[in-house]
């Protein structure tokens, strides 16, 4: 089970950027907003009244030519003042060999169930506390930067990213406000607290490879689906897509009974 997680930590793909800004010249005011920051501020606090959401996330990552990572994930996400918890089963294609997964995320860990894999007797669930969780952050961090659901907005990042396009559209029969975004690597690295990840984007830049992102919103701020790609000589080699319904429903998310849990350092390796 521990070697299945570690094989699924995402490779280190990789893109352009300009230098960075200079100093911006002293003022006794704060500058008006941009209208990315506005819409970043509106989806943060809509995403905050409104706390749940059932999501269905689709993604991949490739080498660029025959390794690829696919997942298709599915589940219900809380957010509130305390973090993020949530329940979700992944379905995860490496090479072509498929994997089911159980993940249930709470304010101190994450239990993993992985299909088929050895357990001890009686064991269903591997716990991994967040303090020590670098397996499952390296699972989750397909979403995007901050490894969580939804994690995809982390690109909707007003010091790190433009709005180059604007546009309605549906998205499944809902009204929604589609923003069209570049990305810059480098900038992007430097708001990024977790080194690995910002040395994952400082390589996207050595290398060529582009960031793009687009974010649905509804008529409230509510995002109804967003995704990143990474793309490099005009080929798609990274990408995740979310989709958020029922924004502000009562969901369900259930722990496992510890008497199926085993801690993730005692499971077999």
């Amino acid at each position: 089970m521990r070697r299945f997680l570690l094989a699924l930590v995402p490779l280190a793909l990789v893109a352009c950027t300009a230098g960075p800004a200079g100093d911006p010249a002293p003022t006794t005011s704060s500058p008006p907003k941009g209208d990315l920051a506005v819409l970043a501020e509106k989806i943060g606090q809509r995403r905050a009244e409104l706390g749940t959401a059932t999501f269905h996330t689709e993604g991949f990552a490739s080498d660029g030519q025959a390794t690829e990572v696919r997942n298709v994930v599915d589940g219900v996400v809380r957010q509130d003042a305390d973090g993020l918890t949530g329940s979700m089963t992944m379905d995860v294609s490496t090479g072509g060999q498929p994997k089911k997964i159980a993940l249930v995320v709470v304010r101190d860990g994450t239990y993993v169930q992985v299909e088929g894999a050895p357990m001890p007797a009686g064991k269903k669930w591997g716990f991994y506390p967040t303090a020590a969780g670098g397996e499952v952050t390296a699972l989750l961090r397909g979403f995007g930067p901050s490894a969580t659901v939804g994690a995809e907005l982390d690109y909707v990042q007003p010091r790190a990213a433009l709005i180059v396009g604007k546009r309605s559209e549906q998205v499944d029969g809902v009204p929604a406000t589609r923003f069209d975004l570049v990305v810059d690597p480098l900038k992007m690295a430097k708001v990024i607290e977790d080194q690995d990840t910002q040395l994952q984007h400082t390589q996207l830049a050595e290398y060529g490879v582009k960031i793009a992102a687009s974010v649905w919103v509804d008529d409230t701020s509510a995002p109804v689906r967003v995704e990143y790609r990474f793309e490099l000589d005009g080929k798609v080699v990274k990408q995740s897509a979310t989709r958020f319904r029922d924004w502000g429903e009562p969901v369900r998310i259930t722990v496992p009974d510890q008497g199926e849990v085993v801690p993730a350092d005692q499971l077999p390796q």
